[in-house]
């Protein structure tokens, strides 16, 4: 599919935070788009982006499935959605915007690779995205916030694949729980301080099934 538009493809084994690195540096655009093998754009997204000024935009995700883990997940993505009560990634993990300024990303991305190792680099993930947000907003505070869910996700689908991916995850922190990122990778990962006790009720057993596996993870990872 991608031989019928106008891209260059970069071939590399590497894990996400540097393949998002490479393709940022590599662009041409004046803005970049995050995106990844387990999402679905809707129709009207690329649309509402270019009528939005901001230098970052945060966009709502819903996840595609059936089952409960499907379900919390959603809900879970629901209460950022409506309350992003606070854009600082320092107080609150779990704002991610997708849509940034070339400028001020690679600026970020620039910054990051100052202070960490090459094997962080190669091998973090789960954390990048929250790890680029960090860095972006010391550069600029100019934040949208797109609540409808203008992206689809293919999440986990049992327990075995939250456990797969937030052990991944524990690993991921533990490595910049060592490095001039350790005040960072120790903040709490969500703030839910604008959920009704019903939704928060409700979520809490999926921070559970997440929790869980992420602590193995980051009590597995090397550097103790």
């Amino acid at each position: 599919m991608l031989s019928e538009y106008d891209v260059k493809i970069i071939k590399k084994k590497t894990m996400s935070f540097e393949s998002r690195y490479l393709t940022i540096r590599e662009s041409k655009g004046n803005k970049i788009l995050l995106f990844d093998e387990t999402r679905i754009m809707s129709a009207n997204l690329l649309g509402i982006l270019n009528s939005i000024k901001n230098e970052m935009v945060v966009i709502g995700e819903r996840d595609i499935g059936k089952g409960l883990i499907t379900f919390l997940s959603n809900l879970d993505k629901r209460n950022v959605a409506d309350n992003p009560k606070s854009l600082n990634p320092s107080k609150n993990k779990s704002i991610i915007p997708r849509f940034y300024s070339r400028e001020v990303i690679l600026e970020a991305m620039n910054e990051i690779f100052k202070h960490v190792t090459d094997d962080i680099v190669r091998n973090i993930v789960g954390l990048d995205l929250e790890l680029i947000y960090f860095e972006s907003y010391k550069i600029s505070q100019s934040i949208g916030v797109i609540p409808t869910p203008e992206i689809l996700h293919y999440g986990d689908s049992d327990f075995n694949d939250v456990f797969r991916k937030y052990f991944r995850y524990g690993r991921s922190q533990k490595m910049l729980r060592n490095s001039y990122y350790k005040d960072f990778a120790g903040l709490s990962g969500r703030n839910r301080a604008n959920a009704s006790p019903k939704d928060w009720a409700m979520s809490f057993p999926l921070q559970i099934m997440r929790g869980i596996p992420f602590l193995l993870g980051s009590l597995s990872a090397s550097g103790d």
